[in-house]
């Protein structure tokens, strides 16, 4: 029987690592939970790095895209879902955001330089992948060392070094290991900088954007079957714009810790354990990178922190995986205006979120023909928030921060998710997939403690300001999944079709609080009333595929197709931010020490937007991109391209909208419009 398990979409990062040659090190490949890789007959056409950004590798994924609201902040969506929803592991754990809107969104925290590879569970997410799977699991993987092959020393590195033209930008990334057969140990850093971007007609200001990361890690062999380990991941993001929000940033600094430990039972079974802590500092501000507001008092700068641990254990045993997962997190938002040094607004103190899971999946053949795997978890999340102050806005505000304080803020939701996902051989080149699910997800801390009308929206972008809802009830999707996998012997496509039927989706909908209203007349200048976070009623459903044809022993096709339509199954209107019809066609001719590649992005036209958060409509494009890679010796690889080719001026739809003053080239609350032309260029080696 065809055994679900892989597909590489594409080999990624391949400026990074000559591919033909990577003896240690886990090769930059972007897989897709879903069908097997084995049937491929030849490799996938190869993506050099073309930015900073790990998130461009990741938008080629079939039902995926990014919400884009600077160079740096990406927020993943899939499907139609996006922000929380979505359950992006680093490295194996969830990562937390300092920023209240996103700004060091969890993909930011891994240079595209320093990829390993990225996995994206497609369809319905296993029980086993997380905690609040409702928008589905994506994982991604930095570059680490391998323990060796024998008692003898080994060392091995990976060097990379990369230019781009559109932004004027370039990365560097050094990984270093020194291992043997029970040691492993690897010192990692990498360094992207880069000016403002340009397109056909001007400059998005600001979105210039400075990174630095360094990785260091251990590990080691014990007894007949067991292994630990231990890493430390830092980050220091500096000066970098979000033009698509109301400030931009002036560092994320901290770090990540994760130890884990695995081992192998005398009786055959597995268990393993890991631990996570993390600790991130994040100051942004209104004035420094962008123009500043003529009106001294509207000057701003906001210092935010995240504390945050977890735990992970699992235990294998034939077909059964048993788990339980845990995690904790403490933030806080500050705001002050450097101009009065008597002004503070506490935005968030203290704010709690810990969630406690078990689980248990079963995944197996049934008969000859028939395969499963389904599960169950039970999750319990606990919220709280302490009382907040301030010193600035008068009047309304007062009143709303004083009700605040004085509700009940202390919230659990316990939650219960069960996934089953049928594979049935219908020959031997053909398997249908059939899926069903029931997944929810509890309020964000954002949704339910935002006490003002304030943009603490987890990166919403809409230019409206909200208010949280103590009393909101978790989301709960019944999600149906049908899809077939076709592998011919030179040929490969995967469609699915999904439908999720969401009840208590949490939107921005109009508030009738005259105090808010009144709060809200005070502190902004938009002229929109503000919306408050509440239940409504919702549903998403569309089409996805990945597809893959060999033409010849040279020539090959690959390409996907992503369409998703989300709606309010209470008044019909369409949901915030959803991804237009997206198809990438890829036409590559291959030689063992090179590939050349043309690809076509097609975006069609978006015109079901939301009416409640007064979204703009944007008009459909296409866009040309070519790429090579040329491996002149064992250990070097060149890899180049030109992305938008015919220098379009076009406005992504995910791309948000302007919140800068005195850029001539865009207005305030225009739609920002995407990148112009860029060449690039990147060296590879490895030793």
């Amino acid at each position: 029987m065809f055994k679900m398990k892989y597909i590489a979409l594409s080999v990624l990062t391949a400026s990074l690592v000559p591919t033909a040659y990577a003896d240690h090190y886990e090769l930059s490949v972007m897989e897709v939970a879903g069908s097997s890789a084995e049937t491929n007959p030849y490799p996938l056409p190869e993506y050099p790095v073309s930015s900073a950004d790990s998130a461009d590798l990741v938008k080629r994924l079939p039902g995926t895209h990014i919400n884009r609201n600077g160079p740096l902040t990406p927020i993943v969506q899939y499907r139609g879902l996006f922000s929380d929803r979505v359950n992006v592991m680093l490295d194996g754990v969830r990562v937390s955001q300092a920023g209240p809107n996103s700004m060091d969104a969890s993909l930011s925290y891994l240079p595209a330089s320093r990829v390993g590879d990225i996995q994206l569970y497609r369809g319905i997410a296993p029980i086993s992948s997380g905690i609040e799977t409702i928008g589905g699991t994506l994982v991604a993987n930095s570059r680490q060392a391998e323990f060796g092959s024998s008692r003898e020393v080994e060392f091995h590195g990976q060097a990379h070094a990369g230019y781009a033209s559109n932004p004027r930008s370039h990365q560097t990334a050094v990984t270093a290991s020194i291992s043997n057969e029970n040691n492993r140990a690897y010192i990692a850093a990498s360094r992207d900088k880069g000016r403002d971007a340009r397109f056909d007609g001007g400059r998005i200001l600001p979105s210039q954007h400075n990174r630095d990361t360094l990785g260091l890690g251990y590990g080691f062999k014990f007894g007949e079957a067991s292994e630990a380990g231990f890493d430390v991941q830092h980050i220091n993001t500096t000066n970098t714009g979000t033009a698509a929000l109301p400030m931009d940033i002036q560092y994320v600094r901290g770090e990540n810790y994760r130890a884990n430990l695995k081992t192998e039972l005398s009786n055959g079974d597995q268990l393993s354990f890991r631990l996570h802590y993390q600790d991130v500092d994040h100051l942004m501000d209104n004035f420094s990178l962008r123009q500043a507001p003529a009106d001294a008092m509207r000057w701003r700068e906001t210092f935010t922190d995240v504390l945050a641990r977890g735990m992970q254990i699992r235990y294998q045993m034939q077909n059964w995986q048993l788990g339980f997962d845990m995690d904790q997190s403490r933030y806080n938002t500050t705001i002050f205006n450097p101009n009065n040094a008597m002004f503070f607004v506490e935005n968030f103190n203290n704010v709690r979120r810990d969630r406690y899971s078990v689980f248990a999946e079963w995944d197996g053949e049934l008969s000859e023909v028939w395969s499963l795997q389904s599960g169950v978890r039970y999750s319990h999340v606990v919220s709280n928030a302490d009382a907040v102050d301030s010193n600035g806005p008068m009047g309304a505000v007062v009143v709303l921060r004083d009700r605040f304080n004085q509700a009940s803020r202390r919230k659990s939701d316990d939650l219960l998710d069960i996934a089953a996902v049928f594979t049935r051989e219908l020959r031997s080149d053909l398997d249908l997939e059939l899926g069903i699910a029931r997944k929810q997800r509890a309020p964000s801390y954002q949704e339910r403690y935002l006490w003002g009308p304030f943009e603490s929206t987890a990166g919403l972008a809409d230019g409206n300001t909200y208010l949280g809802n103590v009393n909101l009830k978790p989301e709960t999707a019944y999600q149906f999944e049908l899809g077939l996998n076709w592998h011919p012997r030179q040929i490969q496509i995967s469609p699915r079709l999904f439908y999720h039927h969401i009840n208590n989706y949490i939107q921005g909908t109009p508030t009738t609080d005259a105090t808010a209203i009144m709060a809200n007349n005070m502190m902004s200048m938009s002229g929109r009333d503000p919306l408050q976070f509440s239940n409504v009623d919702a549903k998403l459903y569309g089409l996805d595929t990945n597809w893959f044809a060999a033409l010849t022993d040279h020539w090959q096709l690959e390409g996907t197709v992503s369409y998703v339509r989300g709606k309010r199954r209470d008044t019909g209107d369409n949901l915030y931010r959803i991804a237009p019809l997206t198809a990438r066609t890829m036409l590559s001719y291959v030689e063992p020490s090179w590939q050349l590649g043309v690809e076509v992005e097609t975006i069609a036209a978006q015109r079901k937007v939301s009416s409640t958060n007064l979204e703009q409509k944007t008009s459909g494009y296409a866009l040309f991109n070519l790429s090579g890679r040329y491996q002149p010796v064992k250990d070097l690889t060149v890899t180049a391209g030109i992305n938008n080719l015919f220098d379009r001026r076009y406005q992504d739809h995910l791309g948000g909208y302007n919140r800068v003053m005195g850029n001539p080239d865009i207005g305030v609350l225009d739609r920002l419009p995407g990148i112009g032309r860029n060449a690039y260029v990147n060296l590879g080696y490895q030793w």
